[in-house]
């Protein structure tokens, strides 16, 4: 079995429950332009499933396997394999320090380590950056 995993983090200059309020709120995923709109079928806590449409109308379903403050992990099926992106909310200096973990794993994992290396890596970094400025914006 293969797997992949990936992990950033970033400070936004809000408190640890600004910034879990604005990110449980899932319509402020839409932010990233690779993204047309998130929905969610009921209130953010372990159990609840969403889609998460993309620009070119593809949509992604997933569901929220674990959610406490400050804590969740979501998970995405695709062939062969699953896709967690835990995140995790905590006291930073000035602020909160965002961090998440996105792993790939199953059997079928190898198939999409490239894909998850080209696109993941890539864009995770740039789009929690864009996160914690619009927490602070809003904040």
């Amino acid at each position: 079995m293969s797997e992949w995993v990936f992990e950033h983090t970033v400070e936004a200059r809000v408190t640890p429950e600004a910034a879990w309020a604005f990110w449980t709120t899932v319509s402020n995923w839409a932010f990233d332009t690779s993204l047309e709109s998130v929905m969610l079928d009921g209130p953010f806590m372990a159990g609840a499933k969403g889609v998460t449409i993309l620009s070119g109308g593809q949509a992604l379903e997933w569901r929220i396997r674990d959610a406490s403050p400050g804590h969740a992990i979501i998970e995405m099926q695709i062939p062969g394999a699953v896709v967690a992106f835990q995140w995790t909310f905590l006291p930073g200096e000035g602020g909160t320090r965002i961090t998440q973990r996105v792993t790939l794993s199953g059997p079928g994992a190898g198939q999409h380590i490239s894909v998850a290396e080209s696109q993941l890596a890539v864009g995770i970094p740039q789009g929690m950056r864009k996160l914690a400025e619009l927490m602070e914006q809003t904040s």
